[in-house]
């Protein structure tokens, strides 16, 4: 179907080829309607921490690097990526986990880390989480870690940049 202009131009509607039916509705005021991709990245938040931490606790605490992104949409999702250099005594080890602000772990963010049988272990590692939050209110997510037994669990973000990325996708 083609819709022409008032003065110039036109626009075209065609069925799409996947034989599915598809529904346009249109708004019953007058303006203009945007459609949204799907699947698109909408925004990046950053943040990144140069300091060494240190703990010995077995309970969680706040690593000092959370970014706070406000959705677009109550349909969109968020990739959390968190990259940092940790350490943990001879039979420990550092648990890590990206959590909201409540201190919920984040779905695949829960309890992970490095873990050393004797000696110390130290190691890179990327961890990636995914939440839905289904809400435009700015959410904040977090790192938070502890020593699994009492022993030192250190994040080096002084020799490599610890950074917590919050990236929204549409859906």
């Amino acid at each position: 179907m083609k819709i022409n202009g008032s003065s110039s131009g036109s626009v075209t509607l065609a069925a799409p080829a996947s034989g599915s039916d598809v529904t346009l509705t249109l708004p019953g005021t007058a303006g203009t309607v945007a459609l949204a991709a799907a699947n698109k990245i909408l925004q990046i938040v950053r943040a990144t921490d140069t300091t060494r931490r240190t703990t010995t606790s077995t309970s969680f605490a706040d690593a000092s690097l959370s970014v706070t992104i406000t959705p677009s949409a109550i349909t969109s999702n968020i990739i959390l990526i968190a990259t940092y250099y940790a350490e943990c005594a001879s039979n420990d080890a550092v648990k890590i986990a990206i959590t909201d602000s409540g201190n919920t772990a984040i779905s695949a963010g829960e309890y992970g880390g490095v873990f050393s049988g004797s000696g110390v272990n130290q190691v890179a590692i990327t961890k990636i989480a995914y939440a839905s939050p289904a809400s435009t209110s700015a959410v904040t997510y977090k790192i938070r870690y502890a020593s699994n037994s009492g022993g030192s669990a250190v994040l080096y973000n002084d020799l490599q940049t610890g950074q917590l990325l919050a990236i929204e996708v549409s859906v």
